[in-house]
C-alpha cells in the first residue's frame, strides 16, 4: 500500500466522523499540516499514531493498509528496504517486539 492510498484511507474516515484535519490531529497526537501531508501521501504516520486511528475508528491495521496483491517486485524490494532501514536502528527491546510480530505473521500464513 502506497502513502496517498493510506491518505485517501485516513482522510475517508475522518470524514465519515464528521472531523476537520485539526479535530483529528488534535485527537491522535500530531499537527494538523502533519494530517494534511500524510492525507495527500506525502507524509505517513508512526507505527504507534497508526495504532491510535485504529482504536479511533474501531478498526484493525488490515482494514486500515490493506494488502494490494498487486504490488510489484519493486515496490515490495522498496519496502524490506524501508524496513530494514528502521530495524537497524532499534535496540534489543524494540528488536524483540519486532521478532514477536514477525513471528505472529508467520502464523497467520500458515
Amino acid at each position: 500500500m502506497n502513502t496517498q492510498n493510506l491518505g485517501d484511507k485516513i482522510k475517508e474516515l475522518r470524514k465519515t466522523q464528521g472531523m476537520t484535519q485539526l479535530e483529528f490531529a488534535s485527537e491522535i497526537g500530531v499537527g494538523a499540516c502533519h494530517i494534511s501531508n500524510v492525507e495527500r501521501g506525502q507524509k505517513t504516520l508512526s507505527m504507534d499514531k497508526l495504532e491510535t486511528v485504529c482504536k479511533k475508528f474501531s478498526i484493525n491495521m488490515s482494514e486500515l493498509m490493506p494488502v494490494d496483491e498487486g504490488d510489484s517486485t519493486v515496490q515490495r524490494e522498496r519496502m524490506i528496504s524501508q524496513i530494514l532501514k528502521v530495524v537497524e536502528t532499534l535496540d534489543l527491546p524494540k528488536l524483540r517486539i519486532v521478532k514477536t510480530m514477525v513471528c505472529s505473521l508467520e502464523s497467520i500464513k500458515k
